[in-house]
């Protein structure tokens, strides 16, 4: 599975509280990626069950200390905590990696009268782990109970059986998302990884849903009926309201289903486009603009059929002069972009779907009563939302009105002239 849904397993180790030489790990796959010292115990006569199978006699390290992700020392009190913290999910970073384990300690007919162990996985730092909590802990609770019932863990002879385990974990996990593997003849270990989707953004009337993948081929017939009459009718043009009227369902019903949409990451929300629109750049065009994807997509997608395509350097200078302060349509007649055969919606919308555009919006600021009393040119609610709260685009849905209406109508409320001047009316843009 793609590392976009779920992290990468960088490794797995198993390590137990030794009774003379303290925390210390037992197994790791791959070998030798994180450090360890090496044990000064006498080889001939252990003294713990846990030194019949120190890793220096099974598996001899394979890599230089250098090649190491980490040293086990700087996080072995972690790894193996006080009794206060085991029987907790616990996370812990280094530099560039984190950790995360389930420490249990079994109390029982051991030396020192408890046991202490813990299997750990490691991954990048930047990774989220959510998805793998309850793996953590299933793992944990199984081995667990193997000990409970057989000594699975503290016997040397069963002991063994733990690294062929972190080997499957490892290689089942990172390639199939999923694994089974037999304990003993009672216990396995089944698991299986399934992303985990943050709750989606907030779904207002005026927002846009786009589709990321071809939702009418995913239809089923067990689709709920409203679902199915609303993905008829996103087309990456049709703002949340306009996709309620169409479909003749609820608002409330249609937020619900675009919201469910978002929510599995199937559709993203963009700004109603209108040429009264502002754009500008954001920061990440600075490394963006280098990237191979996109600057073979970008010309493909924004050209209208029949028209060469522009080159990307064409394109990215076009982009460059989209600015706060001057609309599409003044942009289009500065550069003379219809010459171009370029689509101004899909140009628009393909920077704001790689990140690196960004629409400026419109917000007026409170407004304060002229004191006069004719009827007013303009809804009478509009005064209400003149506090620089809500911007235009949710106006226009609101009012069903576009930017050169609700202009006039800004002018009106504020006593201004039109034509740019809004009087005690102050838009805001942001």
């Amino acid at each position: 599975m793609s590392d976009s849904f779920l992290p990468r397993i960088q490794s797995v180790f198993y390590a137990v509280f030794d009774v003379k030489q303290g925390p210390k790990i037992v197994f790791q796959v791959p070998e030798g990626l994180i450090a360890t010292t090496v044990a000064d115990v006498d080889p001939v006569s252990p003294s713990s069950p846990s030194d019949l199978y120190r890793p220096s006699r099974l598996h001899p390290p394979s890599r230089r200390q250098s090649d190491a992700l980490f040293y086990f020392d700087d996080i072995s009190k972690y790894v193996i905590p006080p009794s206060q913290l085991c029987g907790r999910l616990v996370t812990c970073a280094t530099k560039n990696h984190r950790i995360i384990g389930f420490p249990v300690e079994l109390r029982g007919k051991y030396m020192r009268n408890f046991f202490r162990y813990n299997l750990c996985f490691v991954f990048d730092r930047p990774a989220d782990l959510s998805c793998y909590e309850p793996i953590v802990r299933k793992v944990s609770r199984v081995l667990s109970s193997c000990e409970k019932e057989s000594g699975f863990l503290s016997n040397p002879d069963t002991a063994l059986a733990i690294h062929p385990i972190l080997e499957q974990l490892y290689e089942d996990l990172n390639s199939y998302s999923e694994t089974s593997i037999p304990v003993d003849p009672f216990n396995s270990i089944e698991l299986k990884i399934f992303p985990f989707y943050p709750n989606p953004p907030a779904v207002h009337d005026w927002m846009v849903p786009l589709a990321l993948i071809n939702i009418t081929k995913r239809v089923e017939d067990n689709w709920d009926l409203s679902m199915v009459k609303v993905c008829k009718y996103i087309d990456g043009t049709n703002h949340v309201s306009r996709i309620a009227h169409l479909a003749d369902c609820d608002i409330a019903v249609t937020r619900k289903a675009i919201s469910h949409l978002l929510f599995y990451q199937v559709v993203m929300t963009i700004d109603i486009f209108q040429y009264s629109n502002m754009y500008t750049l954001g920061k990440s065009v600075q490394w963006l603009a280098d990237e191979v994807h996109v600057r073979e997509e970008c010309g493909p997608y924004v050209t209208r059929p029949g028209n060469p395509i522009p080159d990307w350097p064409k394109l990215l200078r076009l982009y460059s002069r989209l600015k706060p302060g001057k609309t599409v349509l003044e942009w289009m007649e500065e550069h003379n972009v219809h010459q171009l055969g370029i689509d101004i919606r899909r140009f628009t919308s393909f920077g704001v779907i790689k990140g690196f555009l960004r629409r400026v919006h419109r917000w007026p600021s409170p407004h304060h009563s002229s004191g006069h009393r004719c009827a007013p040119a303009y809804p009478p609610e509009l005064l209400e939302l003149l506090d620089g709260e809500h911007h235009t685009d949710e106006l226009a849905v609101r009012f069903e009105a576009g930017w050169p209406v609700l202009e006039r109508w800004l002018a009106a409320a504020g006593g201004g002239a039109s034509d740019g001047d809004l009087g005690r009316v102050c838009v805001i843009y942001r």
